[in-house]
């Protein structure tokens, strides 16, 4: 994903390893320089274990909020007032976001974009699950809400 901010283009995206997310930037939105990898740590200071990816960004304030997955087994949140030093922390060490219950998203999830109308932040994520007995996974869009964008 990318944000633009002031006449800086940040992109967030997984790689150059499965579930390892990174930041790029560009003046222009053409031509992309990479960063790193991101430095996730937890609310004690601690970096996270791998994997993490799916990296989904929103900006408020100078405020910059990092919604990623860990194997798709959840999403958490961390954040930065720098996204160059590479370094988040999670506002909780558990996930803001979790699988279930219904069946279509109790498998796998990842947050996709984060939009805010009206006061009320909505996450448009990608989920899978199984719809009945046996059925093969099944792979979906869903919105999520929060006034907070932690609950």
């Amino acid at each position: 994903m990318v944000v633009r901010d002031g006449s800086t283009h940040y992109m967030f995206a997984e790689g150059p390893r499965p579930s390892e997310s990174q930041l790029l930037t560009s003046p222009d939105g053409v031509k992309w320089t990479v960063v790193g990898v991101l430095d996730i740590r937890t609310t004690a200071g601690r970096p996270i274990e791998r994997p993490f990816g799916t990296p989904t960004v929103w900006l408020e304030d100078g405020r910059w909020y990092l919604f990623y997955e860990r194997a798709d087994l959840g999403v958490w949140l961390a954040t930065t007032h720098d996204p160059r030093s590479l370094r988040w922390t999670n506002v909780q060490d558990e996930p803001v976001l979790e699988p279930g219950p219904a069946e279509y998203d109790r498998e796998m999830i990842a947050v996709d974009q984060i939009i805010q109308h009206r006061g009320v932040y909505y996450a448009f994520y990608h989920a899978s699950g199984r719809c009945a007995e046996g059925a093969t996974r099944t792979w979906n869009t869903n919105i999520a809400r929060s006034t907070d964008l932690r609950h």
